[in-house]
């Protein structure tokens, strides 16, 4: 299973979990984007600036360990099918999406300068996939998390898990963001590729035991606050171990909450979290910028609300208007970008 997967059909109860900690994840990832944009424009935050800091030990290292959840049904198909689901359709969004933000972002938020020449655009570009701005590095870094483990597959697991949360405690940094970010969350997805069983037990623990598993995650929300006001999570090894210990509160969570059923549109995000991911930018930013020229005066926790709601709305409901149209190729990859043109039933549910 993708990390990222266009609309489906909804998964079986036992693991209707995963969408909702997906659904978690982005909420926290747009909650991050706005905090930042908030910041720039009004010099705060509201409610974001706690909030982005006590979701940074496991936002981004959850999303991780979800991508690499379901790798072990699908690590032995044919290179190409394999190349197909889990490298083509990632470059895909990466080639496009790099175009579409860096054309907003040089000709409507004014970020880059305008490069003056066809061929200094080329570099600009070359350069932005390179060093992908916003979002996109997370869409750069899954094929290759995805590539090295299929190479490495065997290599004994604890050897090169081992390895792995080294060199993410370790807190090297080459400067070379691909590998730096490599680095930083391999072992997060190796994790949920080897400890998939232990994970959905976990899962499945927490949904038959409430009252313990609400107690816990209250315990886990005060230490991870305490934790992050006091700057461990910064800490090499720290940071690890807060991680992991995020994401088991964010699964026990998601699988506590997971028949909720007004709790469905966290679900639908979940599931539909590439459309949010590449989405969220360009609606969110002229919100803030929308607010700050004609509203500057709203509370600013309300900014902050409408601010994530609008970042994560408004691509979802682009994405349902625009699926049957000529335009759904930015979010559903076409035809002509796959290298394999037909899959079974079973293997798009598992691509």
């Amino acid at each position: 299973m993708n990390s990222f997967t266009p609309v489906r059909a909804a998964r079986s109860s036992r693991h209707g979990w995963v969408d909702i900690a997906k659904g978690i994840c982005i909420i926290a990832v747009v909650g991050l984007y706005a905090r930042n944009d908030l910041e720039a424009l009004f010099g705060q935050a509201g409610w974001l600036d706690p909030w982005s800091a006590f979701a940074r030990p496991f936002r981004m290292p959850d999303f991780f360990l979800l991508s690499g959840l379901f790798l072990s049904a699908v690590i032995q198909r044919p290179w190409r099918s394999y190349l197909d689901t889990k490298v083509a359709h990632y470059v895909y969004f990466l080639v496009l999406w790099v175009a579409i933000l860096l054309a907003y972002d040089t000709a409507v938020l004014g970020h880059e300068p305008a490069a003056g020449s066809a061929i200094a655009t080329v570099k600009l570009y070359i350069w932005k996939l390179i060093y992908p701005d916003h979002m996109l590095w997370f869409i750069q870094t899954l094929p290759a998390f995805f590539i090295v483990t299929r190479l490495l597959h065997r290599v004994p697991r604890w050897l090169l898990w081992l390895v792995a949360a080294a060199a993410m405690a370790s807190h090297v940094r080459t400067g070379f963001a691909p590998l730096d970010n490599f680095n930083a969350y391999y072992v997060f997805f190796l994790s949920g590729h080897f400890g998939a069983p232990l994970i959905h037990h976990l899962a499945e623990k927490a949904r038959q035991r409430p009252p313990l598993t609400w107690g816990l995650i209250v315990l886990w929300a005060v230490l991870n606050q305490a934790a992050v006001s006091a700057g461990l999570t910064h800490v090499g090894g720290l940071d690890l171990l807060a991680g992991f210990v995020g994401i088991s509160a964010i699964i026990a969570l998601s699988s506590l909450i997971a028949d909720v059923s007004w709790l469905r549109w966290l679900s639908y995000a979940g599931s539909n979290s590439i459309v949010v991911y590449l989405g969220f930018y360009i609606p969110l930013t002229q919100f803030t910028r929308l607010v700050h020229a004609q509203l500057p005066e709203l509370p600013m926790h309300l900014v902050a609300t409408l601010s994530v709601l609008c970042g994560a709305a408004v691509p979802l409901l682009l994405h349902r208007l625009i699926k049957d149209s000529a335009l759904r190729f930015l979010f559903v990859r076409p035809r002509w970008a796959k290298l394999v043109t037909t899959a079974s039933p079973a293997a798009a549910q598992s691509a």
